[in-house]
């Protein structure tokens, strides 16, 4: 059985690379540009407007500056992190249900729908799964044996998420008060608290020899969580007919098999410590919906599946049975998305994208140049560098009072002698491509000439 377990296994884990080889990767301008730019001499917070913790951007830009800006190196780096979430959800499910089965087809579920569901891509939520994923193992296998060391390693795992995405951070206070409500004593919890000393204080040590932690702070949590839920369309919630109906194939079994063994499921700590993780992934997919950000919560999702069908008191052939239905359905309803972007070119790494990257290279030499409207990761394909602060042009980012004004007084010190500057594209003024911060538009108009239209709907302007 277990040459078999491993086998099948093996399989899985090709077929999921299969996928994600064929299917359209996104490569997501700041993979690219918030670690070039620090590779540049940028400091994160003070230099450039970074809305998250750095870890993701510090471990990106060190792999860039050994292997190179391709984009091979964000895949396979993508591609790992996946393989390894495959190999913990493997790990986490025979933990708690004894069973090479269940385990299977947990994985089964999250290999036909991880990649299908925007995970074919770096981002901050897909690269805190792995620690999330680490810290709940951990958890778990301190429920069982009670050692402080099990914690330790948790609050480790638990801090390296938050230090990737501050939303992250749900996880570990939920931790704690999973832990109080099962009587843990607070000698024990205390381990739990020796990662986040481990890893914040060089964080804080640094950040005040930079002189950035002021930057950090605003930047990371209070202006996501005052200013920017303000702003016209930054909180979208708003979910398609289709994506409702996607989720439903996706929950729906979970919901079934709650609420047929729910007075069982109730006493099992390891099952409410996985929903509890699943849940908070559902939280952190707040504010702005889309299936990218629901690829942490997917990851507890297929761990919980595996889990509650262990709990089926029906025959198992039943409970398989109904996952491979449900799986088929979930594939009919995905098939537009596999017409769509098999073996297509990557987006925002398509031969377009790179083209402008010549014409722009070949106009700016070693001159300053700020890219205004257009993908961040330009000036890592064309090697050319913006003023200190740098901003990219989110409308939440530049309505915050006083940034702009920050940042035109930053340009006066290194003002670019070019600016690049596309033609916004019709619909709400807040929306993302039509947004114009309008006091650095006025500073550009009244301190550079336009120089043509080098690029189909981007203007050059050189200053005076």
């Amino acid at each position: 059985m277990k040459k078999l377990f491993i086998l099948l296994v093996i399989l899985l884990f090709s077929l999921h690379l299969f996928l994600l080889i064929n299917l359209k990767f996104t490569a997501w301008p700041e993979m690219f540009s918030f670690p070039y730019l620090r590779n540049s001499g940028f400091l994160i917070y003070k230099d450039m407007i970074h809305p998250y913790p750095p870890l993701l951007t510090m471990a990106l830009s060190m792999l860039y500056e050994v292997l190179g800006y391709n984009l091979i190196v964000l895949k396979i780096f993508t591609w790992v992190l996946v393989l390894f979430n495959d190999l913990i959800i493997i790990l986490l499910v025979k933990k708690i249900t004894k069973k090479y089965l269940y385990a299977l087809l947990a994985l089964l579920f999250y290999v036909l729908t991880q990649p299908l569901l925007e995970g074919n891509m770096l981002w901050f939520d897909l690269a805190c799964l792995s620690p999330l994923l680490v810290s709940l193992y951990f958890s778990l296998s301190y429920l069982v044996k009670k050692k402080g060391l099990y914690l330790l390693w948790a609050g480790i795992f638990l801090t390296v998420a938050a230090l990737i995405k501050q939303t992250a951070g749900l996880y570990f206070l939920g931790v704690i008060i999973f832990l109080l409500l099962n009587k843990t004593k607070i000698k024990s919890l205390l381990n739990l608290f020796i990662g986040p000393l481990l890893l914040g204080i060089p964080l804080l040590v640094r950040l005040l020899q930079e002189g950035a932690l002021n930057y950090f702070l605003n930047w990371v949590f209070v202006y996501p969580f005052s200013f920017w839920t303000k702003f016209p369309g930054y909180v979208r919630m708003d979910i398609s007919k289709n994506s409702l109906l996607l989720i439903f194939f996706l929950i729906i079994p979970v919901l079934i098999i709650l609420f047929i063994n729910f007075k069982k499921i109730i006493h099992d700590r390891n099952i409410l410590l996985v929903l509890m993780f699943f849940l908070l992934g559902l939280v952190c997919v707040y504010p702005r919906f889309s299936f990218f950000h629901f690829q942490t919560a997917l990851g507890f999702l297929a761990i919980l599946i595996g889990v509650l069908l262990s709990q089926f008191k029906i025959k198992k052939s039943y409970g398989v049975t109904s996952l491979i239905i449900g799986l088929i359905a979930f594939l009919i309803l995905v098939k537009p998305i596999i017409l769509r972007d098999w073996q297509k070119e990557p987006r925002f790494y398509g031969k377009s994208d790179l083209d402008n990257a010549k014409i722009i290279s070949n106009i700016i030499k070693n001159d300053k140049v700020y890219l205004l409207g257009l993908n961040s990761s330009l000036y890592t394909f064309s090697r050319t560098l913006p003023p200190k602060r740098w901003f990219d042009n989110y409308g939440w980012y530049l309505e915050v009072p006083g940034v702009q004004e920050e940042i035109l007084a930053r340009w006066k010190l290194d003002l670019p002698k070019y600016v690049f500057w596309k033609e916004p594209d019709m619909g709400p003024w807040y929306e993302i491509g039509v947004y114009q911060p309008a006091k650095i538009a006025s500073f550009v108009k009244a301190n550079y000439n336009r120089k043509g239209e080098p690029i189909k709907g981007v203007s050059l302007w050189v200053a005076k």
